[in-house]
């Protein structure tokens, strides 16, 4: 089975020669590109991040100006469709074995740009763009809660709680949606937000949930377990071994999803051109797909690498899971 990914920089490969990026900020990118050998057609279906360093985004004279084009490029030169609308998730079931991969736009650091209340108004013509995954938190610097940064001990800010309030309202009952990517977020801030949603039950039924990459051990024990419970679809990432892999995904495991016990709800961010280290067994997406599938039973294994994924994004696109 071919992977559905949480998480893929795939614009950020082309950061050392693209007048979009500061190339000084991603020297590390080069040498990680090779991972990406053979991913389009490895995988059935992407993430597809629109990031920048808070370095760079500070760098930029016009932040939204700057994602918008970021947006623009993905769309011109992505080699695959973009899956954003019921339309596109009929296209997408019907397609071929072998077919190119198709995306789903995200964008990342979204604390970079959202800096006052009037800045809410521009979330919705990201959603009408196709961006389905917002992510608002990853450092320090930004204006929308805590990050996982040193000395980052904030919670949700009232910004950050405008910023909900605002992803809710763009989410209808039925329809394409926005997802709400946790990942970057401090302990704190995670458990505000999740106290946000618990408050209310038809908060997550509109407004799905994922932690896209990034180990949820450092929050502490009861922050998983949460997360577990309220079905949040938490992605795990390809290091800095087989074994942290492997372990990382049991532990989920362990945890109730949703009141049920297993590998509901948890699915692999390869994350290739944002990780330090990806052991050589995982090093990309063909060795990844066939140890996950060698490792874990044959009821298991589509789960990870394709089927919980599978169901949180055609939610986004406003059509059902079940369906597919």
């Amino acid at each position: 089975m071919r992977l559905i990914d949480l998480r893929c920089d795939w614009a950020l490969q082309y950061a050392a020669e693209s007048s979009q990026y500061d190339p000084s900020a991603y020297a590390e990118i080069p040498g990680r590109v090779p991972r990406l050998d053979g991913y389009l057609m490895g995988t059935s279906l992407a993430v597809l991040v629109c990031r920048r360093k808070p370095s760079d985004w500070a760098g930029q004279a016009d932040p939204w100006r700057a994602l918008g084009e970021m947006i623009a490029r993905h769309e011109a030169e992505f080699s695959g469709r973009l899956l954003g609308r019921p339309d596109d998730a009929a296209r997408w079931r019907a397609e071929p074995e072998g077919f190119l991969c198709w995306g789903s736009l995200a964008v990342d650091g979204l604390g970079h740009l959202v800096r006052t209340t009037a800045d809410l108004d521009r979330l919705p013509s990201l959603l009408e763009r196709g961006v389905r995954v917002f992510r608002p938190i990853d450092a320090a610097s930004g204006l929308l809660g805590g990050s996982r940064e040193p000395g980052d001990d904030r919670g949700l800010t009232e910004l950050g709680r405008a910023f909900l309030e605002r992803l809710l309202d763009l989410a209808p009952a039925e329809g394409p949606r926005p997802a709400l990517d946790l990942s970057g977020a401090n302990a704190r801030a995670i458990g505000e937000i999740l106290d946000w949603f618990e408050a209310d039950a038809g908060r997550s039924d509109r407004l799905p949930l994922m932690h896209s990459h990034g180990p949820v051990e450092p929050l502490g024990p009861d922050l998983p377990r949460r997360l577990r419970a309220l079905g949040v679809t938490l992605g795990v990432s390809p290091g800095p071994t087989v074994e942290a892999f492997r372990a990382a995904i049991e532990d989920l495991a362990a945890l109730p999803f949703r009141g049920r016990a297993g590998y509901e709800g948890i699915g692999v961010a390869t994350d290739y051109l944002g990780l330090e280290t990806v052991p050589a067994e995982l090093a990309d997406v063909e060795k990844l797909e066939a140890w996950v599938a060698q490792t874990f039973p044959p009821e298991t294994a589509p789960l990870l690498l394709a089927e919980n994924a599978r169901r949180l994004l055609l939610a986004t696109a406003g059509a059902s899971g079940d369906e597919a």
